[in-house]
């Protein structure tokens, strides 16, 4: 288990200690691939695609995926 992985699985168990019903990532960009399939492999589900939702720091803007998973 990666880091990444180990950190997500930690604030899934401490959400779900401290009472949370769900979990969201509101603002995960479409370009972050491995985030994404990381989410994804621990049960998060796409709410959708937001259109041109993120400014980048270059100006340009990009989709991003919302992302939530019932504790």
């Amino acid at each position: 288990m990666h880091i990444g992985e180990k950190l997500v699985t930690d604030c899934l168990l401490q959400a779900k200690e401290l009472g949370f019903k769900v979990l969201q990532f509101n603002a995960v960009v479409e370009s972050n691939v491995h985030a994404r399939h990381l989410y994804e492999r621990v049960g998060f589900k796409q709410l959708g695609t937001i259109p041109h939702g993120f400014r980048m720091k270059d100006g340009t803007y990009e989709n991003i995926c919302p992302y939530f998973k019932e504790l």
